[in-house]
């Protein structure tokens, strides 16, 4: 990669490119797809580390191979990646559009844990509540955890909640011990 095409720039290129053609979404997908293959895929993650593939080259490979599934604005910015820094620059510029993107669409990630499986309608339920209360459309995700007993642990972004039947047991405890 040229020492002027960092992943902050790359990232930021492709986002504002993809939002003035209302291709937001398309490209987000396509990055997250060609991530995975990179991930999955000792071959591929070859092929987008090589310096002896030209750049014209690499992205009409990309254009041909994965074809409606990709993008051709992400296999340019990937056609700009070599070395054996660039999956790890790929990862750096999915991270950053999305973070973008997530802003931008006023969207939260929300990681929970529960004792049991919520049904669609208790998740339905659930998520109605947190972009209620957080003012935002929550992209949220639950685990099952058996050993929290009850209730519920979030994490909304860098901040944790812990409204566990463990945790309140916990607290008890230490409250009973300091007597």
């Amino acid at each position: 990669m040229k020492p002027k095409m960092n992943p902050k720039v790359l990232a930021t290129g492709l986002f504002n490119v993809a939002d003035d053609s209302n291709m937001l979404e398309k490209v987000k997908d396509a990055l997250f797809l060609i991530n995975g293959i990179v991930i999955e895929s000792g071959h591929f993650r070859v092929f987008v580390q090589s310096k002896k593939i030209k750049r014209q080259s690499k992205s009409e490979i990309l254009n041909t191979v994965l074809g409606d599934s990709g993008h051709f604005l992400v296999n340019e910015i990937v056609s700009h990646l070599s070395g054996s820094n660039a999956p790890k620059n790929l990862n750096k510029i999915v991270f950053l559009f999305n973070s973008m993107y997530r802003e931008k669409k006023n969207i939260i990630e929300v990681k929970g844990v529960v004792a049991k499986d919520m049904d669609h309608s208790q998740l339905d339920s659930l998520k109605t509540s947190l972009d209620k209360i957080l003012g935002k459309q929550t992209e949220l995700s639950i685990e099952v955890d058996p050993a929290i007993i009850g209730g519920i642990k979030l994490r909304i972004e860098n901040t944790f909640l812990d409204a566990s039947i463990q945790n309140q047991l916990q607290i008890l405890r230490s409250e009973l011990l300091q007597i």
